[in-house]
């Protein structure tokens, strides 16, 4: 049960590599995602789970809605992406800290390329002069003929296709961490799940009573 809550988590993650969601916009809703998952996951348990355990699972889950989206840009990119070179027609700054660009493209016909561009070639993660587009400047992009996700650089698909790879072995930590989360609580008496019992003290204290109340 948690692992499909989770799982279902990152298919709906998955939306952050279409074009519907803008990138800059990702982590939010990535977020909420991510914190009604624990929620639903501990609403529908029975019986009770592990939560440390179920906890370091919530706490990875993020790693799979990245995957998950990096693996569906990148496999409707190799299996029907089109290498085009395109002219820069906006810029726009996103709602990110720091400068962070994305470029809305036109083909060689004009013709809009739906969702954004939103690395230049040259850019590296973290550096502090990476190169910026401009209106009217070219630049050559795999971009899905149907619009479904975003335009990227020829050079981002090896690292598109890197990422699919770790989609396996995420599942599996979390296949395996949720099995764990889902193993029953034992009591005292070795019994599994829930027990209302009454602490030693007052209960003794109730014999007690009763006993001397026997004796008058």
């Amino acid at each position: 049960m948690y692992l499909a809550v989770f799982a279902v988590a990152g298919a709906i993650g998955a939306l952050a590599g279409t074009t519907w969601i803008r990138a800059d916009s990702v982590a939010v809703a990535g977020t909420l995602v991510w914190g009604a998952a624990l929620i639903v996951a501990v609403l529908v348990a029975s019986p009770p789970p592990r939560m440390f355990t179920l906890s370091m699972a919530w706490l990875i889950s993020p790693i799979l809605m990245f995957v998950a989206a990096g693996g569906l840009w990148s496999t409707v990119l190799d299996q029907r992406g089109e290498r085009v070179v395109a002219t820069v027609v906006e810029v726009r700054d996103g709602n990110e800290k720091g400068r962070h660009l994305y470029y809305a493209l036109a083909d060689q016909h004009d013709r809009r390329i739906p969702g954004e561009l939103g690395t230049w070639p040259g850019s590296s993660i973290g550096a502090s002069n990476n190169p910026e587009g401009a209106v009217g400047q070219r630049v050559t992009v795999v971009r899905d003929p149907q619009g479904l996700v975003d335009p990227r650089l020829p050079e981002e698909m090896e690292t598109g296709e890197g990422i699919l790879i770790l989609v396996p072995g995420v599942l599996v930590i979390l296949a395996v961490l949720c099995m764990l989360a889902g193993r029953p609580l034992l009591n005292d008496d070795g019994t599994t799940g829930l027990s209302w019992r009454r602490p030693a003290r007052r209960a003794a204290a109730k014999t007690g009573s009763a006993q001397a109340r026997h004796q008058s």
